[in-house]
């Protein structure tokens, strides 16, 4: 099988705050914790190919050296196009390490959206956050989430958006910026027993789609980014705070505003 796997940090075993996510040997340690598992669970099963993209921050996070041969990595975030998200029709499978919940997210640990700019993502009116989105990217490739891990409350949010999609929680959370880890070797075997599982049993998921044409929607938080955008596409502003991008695909919608931020960042 060709398996994509999408990283990201503020969700991985033991990182409570967004200092120990930002660049920390500790939290790419605990990357690597929850990758490797995830890695070798799969591989447990037999040969496949495996493409790790990795999403947090600048991309550049995963500790090469650590991985298997056979598992290469996308680093640097390469940008998002209408017919590439980071994921296209040649992969089987999609699984997410070190997710979290969507801005807004009640009891949730580190909740945000991309950024704590965006207060609220709506595809076609339907709130997502990463996993959401990012599984409906997967979704407009016919690619299915069969495996997301990360915080309590994101786990949840996983198994609403993707009914029957395999979770693991590495920590239960207790607020913001609290929560009760589990050891690394205890979430290292949890990730690996789930992986193996999700081989040899593969959940009974579809890629999830949204039917285009899409909306995308995105409620901005007050502040010198939105000013910025207001300056640079005022015609994508449909209230004070929220913006519209159309395209025919969430992949198409997504790799428009992917473009409108970086150039608001930029300025």
């Amino acid at each position: 099988m060709k398996i994509m796997i999408r990283s990201d940090i503020e969700g991985v075993t033991g990182v409570t705050t967004y200092p120990q996510a930002e660049g920390t040997e500790f939290g790419k340690r605990m990357l690597m914790n929850d990758l490797n598992a995830c890695v070798e669970g799969i591989l447990s099963t037999g040969q496949h190919e495996i493409i790790v993209y990795d999403e947090h921050t600048d991309g550049r996070n995963v500790s090469m050296e650590l991985l298997p041969s056979c598992v290469s990595v996308i680093m640097g975030k390469p940008p998002y196009r209408p017919d590439w998200g980071g994921i296209d029709a040649s992969f089987d499978v999609m699984v997410m390490v070190g997710f979290h919940a969507r801005s807004g997210a009640g009891g949730a640990l580190l909740p945000h959206s991309y950024s704590r700019k965006n207060l609220e993502i709506r595809l076609n009116g339907r709130i997502v956050g990463e996993i959401g989105m990012e599984a409906a990217i997967a979704g407009d490739f016919g690619v299915p989430l069969w495996l997301v891990t990360g915080d309590s409350a994101g786990m949840a949010e996983a198994r609403e958006t993707i009914p029957g999609v395999r979770t693991v929680s590495v920590k239960e959370a207790l607020g913001e910026s609290e929560a009760l880890c589990y050891p690394p070797a205890r979430t290292a075997q949890m990730i690996y027993d789930c992986a193996k599982e999700m081989i040899d049993n593969p959940p009974p998921v579809h890629p999830f789609r949204i039917a285009g044409p899409v909306e995308m929607q995105i409620d901005l938080a007050p502040g010198e980014y939105t000013a910025t955008l207001k300056n640079l596409y005022p015609g994508i502003f449909i209230k004070e705070n929220t913006i519209a991008v159309e395209g025919e695909t969430t992949t198409a919608a997504w790799s428009k505003y992917w473009a409108i931020q970086k150039e608001g960042k930029r300025q």
